[in-house]
C-alpha cells in the first residue's frame, strides 16, 4: 500500500510538471531565473564574514588607492583592471569592507546561470534548467564567487561571449556580434588568461571538426561496422563515402549560408561592417579599462605624483583628438609589456634545459606536479558529481544514445583540455583553476543528469519501481553530496588547510577579532599612531635582507614599497595593508628591538604587530609594558608568515584562555 501511494504521488508530480511545461512555453526560462536568484542569495549571504585572502587584500588595496588618488596603471601582478575600477567605484558609494570588495564578483558569479538560456536551442528544456543548477550550486563556483579574484569574472564573461557567439550562429542576427565583442573585452579586462579561453575554443573547434568529419554518428556506428569484419573493398567504400559526405556537408553549409542572402556582396555588406564595428567595441571597452588614469605609472610608483608628471590618461585622450593616438600607443605598450611578464612563467616551463630532453621533462614535471595535485583535489572533493555527469553526458552523445549535438562535445573538449592545460600555464597551483574546468563542463553534465532523470521518468511510466528507485537514489545522493560540500567547504571551514578550496595564502579566521579591535582603537585614538609594525634588523633570518624599507623617497622605484605603511615591503604582511587603508589606521614601523621596547614603555602605542619567527622581538619587554599577545596564522602553510598582535591592556585585551 505504501509503495502504491508513493508511486501515485510520483506519477502526480510528473504529470503536473509535464503539464506545466506543455502549457507554459516560458517554463524553462522561469526556472532558470529562479535558480539564478537562489544562486545570488547564496553568494551574497554572509559575504564579508571570511578574513581577506592575501590576493584579495592586495587587489582591494589598490582599488582603494585608485579611489583616493585617481591614479591607475595596469600591472599584471594585480591581474586585469576590471575589478580595480569596479571596486573603486563601489568604494565611492559604500564603505570599503570585505563585503563590498567581493560584491561585484558575487553578482557576476550569481548571474552566470542565466547563460544557460543562450544554449537553449541546442539543449532540451530539462537540460537547460539543470545546466543553470550546476552553475548556480556547484561548490567551486560558489566559493570563488564569494572571493575577490578575477577567475569567476573571466570565466563568466568569456562563457557569456561564447554563448552569444552560439546565438549568432543560430540566428545570424548581427546584434549578437556586438555582445560577443563587449563580453570578450570584459573577459580580457578581468584576467590575462582570457587568451587561454580563445585557444581552448580553437582547440575544441579542431576536435569537433574531426568528430564531424570522421565519426559524425558517434563511436557506436564505427564499432558496429568493425564487428562485421569488413573486407578491404568495404572499408575503402566506407572511407570514400565518408569523404564524399564530408565534401557534401561543407558544400551544403556554404549553400545554406548563401541562401540567407541575395548575393556575395550583400553577405559582405551584412557582416563585414558589423565585424569591424564589433572589433571597435572590443577595442574601446579594452581601452577604457586598460588606459592609465591620473598620473599613471608615476602615480603608483611615486605617490602622490601630480597628474602632470604622468603620461596621457584616458579622459584627456578621449576628450582631445590630438592626444588620442598617444593614449592608444601608451596603453598598447603597457599591455604588451605586462602581458609578456605574465606569460613568462609558462614560457620558462616550456623551454628545454642545456642538460638534455630528459632533464627538461623532469624539471617541467616538478614545476607543475603540485599544480595538478591542487586542481585534482579541488575537482575530486568539491566537483566530482559535475565531472562524472559530464563524462556520462559526453559518452551518451558519442555513443548515439542521445541525439548528437555539436555543443556537447565542444564544451566537453574545452573542459577536459583545461584540466591538462591550466596547471601548465600558471606559476601558482591554486584551487581556483577548477573554475575554468567546471564552467564548460556544466553543459555535458546537464545532459548526463537529465538522462538519468528521464530514465527514472520512463521507469515510472512502466511502474518499474527498481529503475525509478535507482534514478531517485542517484539524484538524492548527488543532492546530499552537493549540500554537504557546500555547507562544509563554502560556508564553514572556508579558511582551513584541510579544505581543498582554500589556497595556502588564506589567514586564520581568528584574525577577525583583532581586526575589529584595531578598527575600534583607530576610531577612538584620533590622529596618533594606532599600530607599530616591527621588522627586525636587516639581514636576520626573517626579513631575508629586504623586509624593511628606508623612508627615502629618492630610493623609491617599486610600487610594492610605496604603500601604507611605506617603511616595509608590504607583501610580507598582506592582507593587513588592506585593513589599514580601509579602516584609516595610522601605522608606523620599527626595525630595532631596543627602540621598540622604549616605545612600548614610554609611548605605549595601542597595537604592536610582530612576526612570530623573528627572534629579535623583545617579547619580555612588551609583556612587561602591559601588552597582551595573540598569534594568528597568516597562511595555511609556511608558518614564517605567522603574526603576533600585541594589544595594550588598557584597551581591554584579555589574555588567551
Amino acid at each position: 500500500m505504501a509503495e502504491s501511494s508513493l508511486l501515485s504521488a510520483l506519477h502526480d508530480f510528473r504529470d503536473r510538471s509535464r503539464s506545466w511545461f506543455a502549457d507554459d512555453p516560458r517554463a524553462a526560462v522561469k526556472l532558470v531565473v529562479a535558480v539564478t536568484l537562489l544562486g545570488l542569495v547564496l553568494r551574497i549571504a554572509a559575504l564579508g564574514s571570511r578574513v581577506a585572502h592575501f590576493d584579495e587584500g592586495r587587489v582591494a588595496y589598490w582599488a582603494l588607492h585608485l579611489r583616493d588618488s585617481g591614479s591607475f596603471a595596469y600591472r599584471y601582478i594585480i591581474h586585469g583592471p576590471f575589478i580595480q575600477h569596479v571596486d573603486s567605484w563601489m568604494f565611492t558609494v559604500a564603505a570599503p569592507t570585505d563585503f563590498t570588495m567581493r560584491l561585484p564578483v558575487a553578482i557576476v558569479g550569481g548571474l552566470l546561470p542565466l547563460t544557460a538560456l543562450l544554449f537553449r536551442k541546442h539543449l532540451r528544456s530539462d537540460e537547460t534548467v539543470l545546466m543553470a543548477v550546476f552553475l548556480a550550486l556547484n561548490p567551486v563556483l560558489l566559493y570563488f564567487s564569494r572571493f575577490m579574484r578575477s577567475d569567476v569574472l573571466v570565466a563568466a564573461f568569456m562563457f557569456t561571449a561564447f554563448g552569444l557567439l552560439v546565438r549568432f550562429v543560430d540566428t545570424r542576427k548581427a546584434r549578437y556580434l556586438y555582445g560577443v565583442a563587449a563580453f570578450m573585452a570584459l573577459g580580457f579586462a578581468s584576467k590575462e588568461n582570457a587568451i587561454v579561453y580563445v585557444l581552448t575554443w580553437l582547440g575544441a573547434t579542431g576536435l569537433l571538426l574531426a568528430k564531424v568529419l570522421v565519426l559524425p554518428n558517434g563511436y557506436r556506428d564505427a564499432v558496429g561496422f568493425l564487428r562485421t569484419v569488413p573486407s578491404l573493398g568495404a572499408i575503402w567504400g566506407r572511407l570514400s563515402g565518408r569523404v564524399r559526405a564530408d565534401v557534401g556537408l561543407v558544400v551544403n553549409i556554404v549553400r545554406s549560408f548563401r541562401n540567407r542572402h541575395d548575393s556575395a556582396a550583400s553577405v559582405l555588406a551584412a557582416y563585414a561592417s558589423h565585424i569591424v564595428l564589433a572589433a571597435l567595441v572590443f577595442c574601446f571597452v579594452s581601452l577604457f579599462f586598460y588606459a592609465p588614469r591620473g598620473a599613471g605609472v608615476a602615480g603608483i610608483e611615486h605617490p602622490p605624483a601630480p597628474v602632470a608628471s604622468g603620461d596621457v590618461n584616458f579622459w584627456s585622450g578621449v576628450t582631445n583628438p590630438s592626444l588620442f593616438p598617444e593614449l592608444v600607443q601608451t596603453t598598447w605598450e603597457r599591455v604588451v609589456g605586462q602581458y609578456s611578464e605574465w606569460f613568462s612563467p609558462a614560457s620558462e616551463k616550456a623551454t628545454t634545459t642545456e642538460t638534455g630532453l630528459v632533464d627538461s621533462i623532469e624539471t617541467f614535471y616538478e614545476s607543475v606536479d603540485g599544480h595538478y595535485e591542487v586542481l585534482l583535489k579541488a575537482l575530486g572533493y568539491t566537483a566530482a558529481p559535475l565531472v562524472l555527469f559530464s563524462a556520462f553526458g559526453y559518452a551518451l552523445d558519442r555513443l548515439g544514445t542521445v541525439e548528437p549535438r555539436h555543443l556537447v562535445p565542444f564544451a566537453a573538449y574545452g573542459g577536459y583540455v583545461s584540466i591538462l592545460g591550466y596547471p601548465i600555464g600558471t606559476d601558482i597551483g591554486a584551487p581556483w583553476l577548477a573554475v575554468h574546468v567546471v564552467v564548460p563542463l556544466s553543459i555535458p553534465a546537464a545532459v548526463g543528469l537529465a538522462a538519468v532523470i528521464r530514465w527514472g521518468n520512463e521507469s515510472l511510466s512502466t511502474d518499474d519501481v527498481t529503475g525509478a528507485a535507482i534514478a531517485a537514489a542517484i539524484v538524492l545522493l548527488v543532492t546530499a553530496l552537493v549540500v554537504n560540500t557546500t555547507a562544509t567547504r563554502v560556508y564553514t571551514n572556508e579558511h582551513l588547510e584541510g579544505n581543498p578550496l582554500v589556497q595556502y595564502a588564506q589567514p586564520q579566521e581568528s584574525l577577525r577579532a583583532d581586526l575589529a579591535e584595531m578598527d575600534r582603537i583607530a576610531t577612538a585614538n584620533g590622529n596618533g599612531t594606532d599600530v607599530v609594525m616591527y621588522h627586525g634588523e636587516r639581514g636576520d633570518a626573517y626579513d631575508a635582507d629586504d623586509a624593511y624599507v628606508k623612508e627615502d623617497r629618492g630610493q623609491w622605484n617599486d610600487s610594492w614599497w610605496n604603500t601604507r605603511p611605506t617603511c616595509l615591503q608590504w607583501h610580507n604582511s598582506l592582507p593587513l595593508p588592506w585593513y589599514y587603508a580601509a579602516e584609516d589606521v595610522n601605522v608606523s614601523c620599527e626595525n630595532r628591538s631596543d627602540r621598540l621596547a622604549e616605545q612600548a614603555q614610554a609611548d605605549q602605542p595601542p597595537i604592536v604587530i610582530t612576526q612570530q619567527i623573528d627572534s629579535t622581538v623583545p617579547a619580555e619587554q612588551l609583556e612587561a609594558a602591559g601588552y597582551v599577545p595573540r598569534t594568528h596564522r597568516m597562511r595555511t602553510k609556511y608558518g614564517s608568515n605567522d603574526m603576533t598582535v600585541w594589544v595594550h591592556e588598557s584597551y581591554g585585551r584579555e589574555p588567551n584562555g
